[in-house]
């Protein structure tokens, strides 16, 4: 027969550390991704104007709604504790984070679109194909520095976020589990 005992004062004191460095991570995942956000937002107004391409500034908005439920995912997440609203703030947050920061706007806008752009660009491929692979209008080949160079820099925000994420869901399921092994200790 069991006997109801609470969790020793090691068992309390690991609870109390994991929260705090999932509070941390989740801090930090939170800047790098708005972080990602705001580059390319800056990144696609500036290319609207300069290659007067208008349709770009829907990028402005998109990252503008993704940092909203970004934000409004971490406010839940400060405000409920091991609930329902938790979990579903904390699995948003983690879809819209690895979806739009870390997929589309890391892998997609910056590795592919600029530094694989500017790699082959710099390695003297063909303009052919350039082209085929970067067709024009959506693509330009490389003639503006700060467009490019911005491009490129949305690829370290984005790695840094999505490294981080991992760290957190790991430390958010690890954290899970050692409270169900709390349990099972009582």
């Amino acid at each position: 027969m069991r006997t109801s005992r609470k969790p020793g004062i090691w068992a309390q004191s690991m609870s109390a550390i994991t929260l705090a460095s999932s509070q941390n991570l989740l801090s930090r995942v939170t800047w790098c991704a708005l972080t990602v956000l705001l580059l390319t937002t800056v990144h696609h107004v500036y290319g609207a104007y300069v290659y007067h391409t208008p349709w770009r500034l829907h990028v402005a908005f998109i990252s503008a709604v993704a940092a909203a439920a970004i934000v409004g995912s971490v406010l839940v997440l400060r405000r409920h504790a091991a609930d329902v609203a938790d979990h579903l703030a904390f699995w948003a947050f983690v879809g819209v984070t690895i979806i739009l920061p870390v997929a589309a706007i890391g892998l997609f806008e910056g590795a592919y679109n600029h530094v694989l752009k500017d790699a082959l660009y710099l390695a003297g491929a063909s303009t052919s194909l350039m082209i085929r692979m970067f067709p024009p209008p959506a693509y330009e080949l490389p003639n503006d520095a700060f467009f490019e160079i911005t491009g490129v820099m949305q690829v370290v925000p984005a790695s840094a976020t999505g490294w981080l994420l991992y760290r957190l869901v790991r430390s958010r399921c690890g954290a899970a589990t050692n409270r169900d092994l709390l349990k099972l200790d009582r």
